[in-house]
């Protein structure tokens, strides 16, 4: 028994772990509500202003900005 005791330790301590990320990617879920829909429709959005409406929003590069729209539905993605 005492041989195995701390395999068992080692084994309670991962799912701790275990629970401790599982709660975190729901958490996670929640913030992100449906960002697929709402991803599409901010890319539509941007794609259909031209130069001088994005700079009045404030969009330097709409690349780059959509770019960053899809890694957060990347990311949502994963942990889905």
């Amino acid at each position: 028994m005492n041989e195995i005791w701390p395999n068992i330790q080692v084994i309670f301590e991962q799912n701790e772990l275990v629970e401790k990320a599982k709660e975190a990617i729901s958490t996670t879920n929640l913030e992100l509500g449906d960002i697929p829909a709402t991803t599409n429709r901010i890319i539509k959005f941007l794609n259909s202003k031209n130069r001088y409406e994005l700079e009045e929003l404030g969009v330097a590069d709409r690349i780059e900005t959509i770019l960053q729209v899809k890694k957060v539905l990347t990311k949502k993605n994963l942990i889905v």
